[in-house]
């Protein structure tokens, strides 16, 4: 698997190839100790750099006693009762599977889903428990704030709503509105960007479609000028790279943004990074204020950076995409400067 594989894998940019992406999982026979239903946890198309964050279906009801197979197609997790604690905290399973009680706590990892040569995800189950009160139980990924689902536990032997399969159905339904929804979207922002004259959006898209690229992400700019990428997605902060990425072996890394020196000027020589870009609603759903490791962290959307020197430039999110060091090729969410001299005076 090519580096560039692994890293989309890693965090989450596309769909789970192994069960189509715009497919559904196919339904599994219920078994004697209770009916198996399933929910795919995410979507998007890996090759246009979209991702749809979403639970397939959003909304189910089942017996106690059943079980919920949560089918992972990004990078998300499956949170039942969250206490409140920093996103990282949430970057591990706590090993409980079995919701027995209103109030018990169930997470599992942030699940890469899939990605070309890959293996399929590894589901995620969740127990119903025999005698877990009628109710509605909501459980939400931890790392994207509008993704939220829910389960509505009726007494055993009511009638249900709809079957697994009916409910396939809608799923697959709503992820091909949503991949549509993404399409259209992409083609708005790249209508947008070509009137852009002094900066550049990082990442887009609304409550459920993700954009993971830069737009434009060609660049015409002349030395003295200065460019500024606003981010404008509700999901996952980026980060503004040029160089070689500041920790190659964690993009975590690079949530710090550059120092010593000038942090906003580039020369296309040293290497220059943003630090992680996000909003102050990401901020707070993150609890990122209870995590003694950030505090020096500081909260922005924009990221503005002056050019001293003519050339072209490659720069890339080093959370969605990445950089050959040995060539200075970008892949995944990334783009290009020109860098043009100075206009004379008059």
């Amino acid at each position: 698997m090519t580096r560039l594989a692994i890293r989309l894998r890693m965090y989450g940019i596309g769909a789970a190839l192994a069960i189509a992406s715009l497919g559904v999982v196919p339904p599994v026979t219920a078994s004697a100790a209770g009916a198996t239903w399933h929910v795919q946890v995410g979507g998007g198309n890996f090759r246009q750099l979209t991702s749809q964050n979403r639970f397939y279906p959003r909304d189910i009801t089942v017996h106690p006693g059943d079980t919920v197979e949560f089918a992972f197609a990004g990078f998300h997790t499956v949170t039942f009762n969250p206490p409140p604690a920093p996103v990282l905290a949430f970057f591990a399973p706590n090993g409980v599977t079995a919701l027995d009680t209103p109030t018990t706590f169930i997470t599992s990892a942030p699940n890469p889903g899939g990605g070309p040569g890959g293996p399929p995800p590894t589901p995620f189950d969740v127990t119903i428990g025999t005698n877990l009160p009628a109710g509605t139980y909501h459980y939400w990924c931890m790392l994207h704030q509008f993704m939220h689902g829910v389960i509505r536990v009726v007494p055993t032997g009511s009638p249900l709503p709809k079957t697994d399969a009916e409910y396939q159905t809608m799923a697959h339904r709503q992820i091909v509105a949503d991949a549509a929804r993404a399409t259209a979207l992409d083609a708005r922002f790249t209508r947008q960007s070509a009137e852009e004259e002094d900066g550049a959006v990082v990442g887009a898209g609304d409550r459920v479609v993700q954009l993971l690229k830069f737009y434009p992400s060609s660049i015409t700019i002349r030395v003295g000028e200065k460019l500024t990428f606003r981010s404008r997605d509700l999901h996952d902060p980026h980060t503004v790279t040029f160089g070689p990425e500041p920790n190659p072996r964690s993009p975590i890394g690079a949530i710090f943004p550059s120092g010593p020196g000038n942090p906003k000027a580039y020369d296309g020589v040293a290497a220059l990074n943003s630090g992680f870009l996000f909003s102050d609603s990401q901020a707070d759903y993150w609890h990122l204020n209870l995590a003694p490791q950030l505090s020096t962290l500081k909260q922005t959307t924009t990221f503005g950076v002056t050019f001293t020197k003519t050339g072209t430039f490659n720069f890339y999110c080093a959370l969605h995409g990445a950089r050959d060091d040995a060539t200075g090729a970008v892949f995944g969410m990334s783009g290009s400067i020109t860098v043009l001299p100075a206009e004379s005076e008059d």
